[in-house]
């Protein structure tokens, strides 16, 4: 089964740039939701919109603001292709070796391809040169993560909830370690934390589907722990919260087999097919 990891990039992309906001013609984040995302899974997402980031705090000395003049390098990753981007980074690498943050931008556009080898090497160097720089620990987190650093990736994400409080897609991040390693209290810990986080956020288009992800999560541990009831509960949530989650349809039609409520398995099976349908995830697609 897949593992959907990552979630919505880090809510500072949206609006903490030193005071640079990009044009109104763009639709804020959509394509950066598909292109940062850190290769999660491949459903469909809204357009998350503008909102208050009060809920955010960093610790003192730390930031998670880009400077002003990187701001138009952003939306041209944010168009999808990376490569005039990288263009541009290079050029303002190869006169300042020593730029932190263009440095994490150019991770950036290697990690959206999928690149977490060449990725990892530029967060390194972007928290060398900018150790103020409070984002990098997160996606270098991601790239340890699929790197099979496990460990390495758990005291990524651990530094970056110390440094930014409030942030959920650490805590999922370090429960999907913690399954990973089969540590199941651990990681039951952490999904109720991320669940708690996104709860706390402002409303933006997106976050139902972050506590979709994280119930659907918490349904899975309680299955494993053989309380179906509450997996059933958690999961019939999940897809109340993420209609498209397909996963999460499919193992509520299995529990629902294992409860004995036959038209409840079908009526989930269906709805499965249907999620499959409008995300392009036909059944046996390679997960």
């Amino acid at each position: 089964m897949e593992i959907p990891v990552g979630s919505i990039p880090l809510r500072q992309f949206q609006d903490e740039f030193l005071g640079y906001r990009p044009p109104p013609k763009w639709g804020i984040l959509a394509i950066a939701v598909m292109g940062f995302v850190l290769g999660c899974d491949q459903s469909t997402d809204s357009t998350p919109e503008n909102h208050d980031e009060s809920s955010n705090t960093t610790s003192e000395g730390t930031t998670t603001a880009l400077r002003s003049d990187l701001g138009q390098i952003l939306d041209l990753l944010r168009s999808g292709p990376t490569g005039a981007a990288r263009i541009r980074l290079k050029k303002i690498l190869d006169q300042n070796p020593t730029d932190g943050q263009a440095a994490f931008l150019y991770g950036l556009s290697l990690h959206q391809e999928k690149r977490y080898s060449e990725a990892r090497t530029y967060f390194e160097q972007a928290l060398e040169h900018a150790p103020e720089y409070a984002t990098t620990h997160h996606f270098l987190g991601w790239c340890l993560f699929y790197e099979g650093e496990l460990e390495l990736a758990r005291t990524s994400f651990s530094r970056h909830t110390k440094l930014v409080e409030g942030e959920g897609d650490d805590h999922f991040a370090m429960g999907l370690i913690a399954l990973e390693q089969n540590n199941l209290a651990n990681a039951e810990s952490c999904f109720e934390i991320a669940l708690q986080c996104f709860e706390a956020l402002p409303a933006f288009d997106g976050r139902a589907r972050e506590q979709g992800k994280t119930l659907a999560r918490l349904g899975e541990l309680a299955e494993v722990l053989g309380n179906l009831d509450l997996a059933a509960e958690r999961l019939s949530k999940a897809t109340e919260l993420f209609p498209d989650h397909y996963e999460a349809w499919h193992r509520l039609a299995a529990i629902e087999r294992r409860r004995g409520n036959q038209d409840a398995a079908i009526q989930a099976a269906e709805q499965e097919a249907a999620a499959r349908d409008r995300v392009g995830r036909p059944q046996g697609f390679p997960e």
